[in-house]
């Protein structure tokens, strides 16, 4: 897939569906870690098991975290927390491409990092 670069009202936009998005999967990426444990029996005995409930809720789970992150990323959005629920909006800056950044719980997009920076760069957001 290419790459889309947002503006920051485009980004804006987007951040609805985004936040609903991002909401699920963090729920989800909670309820897989509560499974650990038992998938992790699971594993150790799979020659010998055919299957069970915690391993179908497992998959379940899985597979709606999975449409998540897809349906985020079809947006052109880059997932890049998913127990936390961090995501970046590619954008141009000055010619370069950054990152807008939000995080889950967050009220709008409020910053932006260089893409070799990540969470840990990131700048306060302003306006062009």
């Amino acid at each position: 897939m290419e790459d889309r670069f947002f503006t920051i009202p485009e980004a804006r936009s987007l951040l609805p569906k985004v936040r609903g998005l991002a909401e699920t999967m963090v729920l989800l990426a909670r309820q897989l870690h509560t499974f650990h444990p038992q998938i992790r029996g699971l594993a150790e005995r799979g020659m010998e098991n055919t299957g069970s409930p915690e391993g179908t809720r497992y998959l379940t789970y899985l597979l709606r975290m999975q449409d998540c992150v897809s349906r985020i990323q079809r947006l052109g959005c880059r997932v890049k927390g998913g127990e936390d629920g961090l995501i970046d909006f590619p954008h141009l800056k000055e010619g370069r491409e950054v990152c807008l950044c939000w995080k889950m719980g967050e009220d709008d997009i409020h910053y932006w990092h260089e893409t070799d920076a990540g969470f840990s760069g990131r700048k306060p957001l302003e306006e062009e």
